[in-house]
C-alpha cells in the first residue's frame, strides 16, 4: 500500500505542468494523482479532496481567489498548497493569501527547484541572496513604481507628503474624483492595503517632494487651471 504523499498538479501552463509532472514522477515517495486546469468548473475542489498536496501556479491561484474565493478558501483548508511562483508574482500571493501556503520559487521561464518541495510543504521558502536583497530594500515595489504613469507618480509623491485628496486635486488641477481613482490605483498596484502604508513606502524610498528635495513629477495642467 502506498504511504507517500498524493500530489495534484494544478496549472494551465503546459510547460510548468510538464516540468512538475516530470519531477514528481521521479520521486518514489510521491504519487502524482493528476494534472488539472484549476479554472474548469469545480475540478479543483473535487480533485483536491483526493490529494495530500496541490502544486498550483500563482496566476491560477490568483484567478481562483478573484472568481471563486469562498470555495477556494474552503478547499485550501483541507489540503496542503504549494504555490509555484516567480519573484514578480510574490507580492500578489503573499499579500492576498488567506491560508498558510508553501512557496516554491522558480525563475521566469526556468526550472522548478523540486528538491525544495519538502521545505515548501512545511511552509518555508528558499530565497537567493539577490532576491532577499530586493525584498529587504523594497526593490520589488520600486520596480512596480517604474511602470507608473506621470499622474500615478505625482499622486504617489503627494500621498507620501501626507496630502489629502482635496489638496492633491487643488495642487494638480485634477478633479477630486480623478485623484480618488488614482489613489486607489496606486494602492492596488503596490499591493498595499491602505493609504498609510503607501505614504510610509513613498517617504522611506525618497518618492516625495520632502524626502527627495525636488518637486513631484508634474501632472499635466488642466486648461484654465490657475
Amino acid at each position: 500500500m502506498f504511504t507517500g504523499r498524493r500530489v495534484l498538479v494544478a496549472s494551465r501552463k503546459s510547460d510548468l505542468a510538464w516540468a512538475l509532472h516530470h519531477e514528481v514522477m521521479r520521486l518514489t515517495q510521491w504519487e502524482l494523482i493528476g494534472i488539472i486546469d484549476p479554472r474548469v468548473s469545480d475540478a479543483f475542489d473535487r480533485t483536491c479532496a483526493m490529494a495530500d498536496v496541490v502544486l498550483i501556479e500563482a496566476d491560477d491561484l490568483i484567478w481562483l481567489w478573484d472568481h471563486r474565493l469562498d470555495a477556494t478558501q474552503k478547499t485550501l483548508s483541507t489540503v496542503r498548497a504549494v504555490v509555484i511562483l516567480t519573484d514578480q508574482q510574490m507580492l500578489d500571493v503573499i499579500t492576498r493569501a488567506q491560508q498558510s501556503c508553501g512557496l516554491l520559487l522558480r525563475e521566469e521561464y526556468g526550472d522548478v527547484p523540486i528538491d525544495l518541495l519538502e521545505l515548501a510543504i512545511k511552509g518555508y521558502m528558499s530565497v537567493s541572496s539577490p532576491l532577499m536583497h530586493r525584498l529587504m530594500t523594497n526593490r520589488l515595489r520600486l520596480d512596480i513604481v517604474g511602470t507608473f504613469s506621470p499622474e500615478e507618480l505625482s499622486v504617489l509623491a503627494y500621498i507620501g507628503a501626507a496630502m489629502p485628496n482635496r489638496e492633491i486635486a487643488q495642487t494638480s488641477c485634477l478633479a477630486e474624483s480623478r485623484v480618488k481613482t488614482l489613489v486607489h490605483l496606486v494602492t492596488h498596484k503596490l499591493r498595499m492595503h491602505n493609504r498609510t502604508a503607501v505614504a510610509v513606502f513613498a517617504a522611506a524610498n525618497g518618492l516625495t517632494p520632502i524626502t527627495s528635495g525636488m518637486p513631484a513629477t508634474p501632472i499635466p495642467i488642466v486648461p484654465g487651471c490657475a
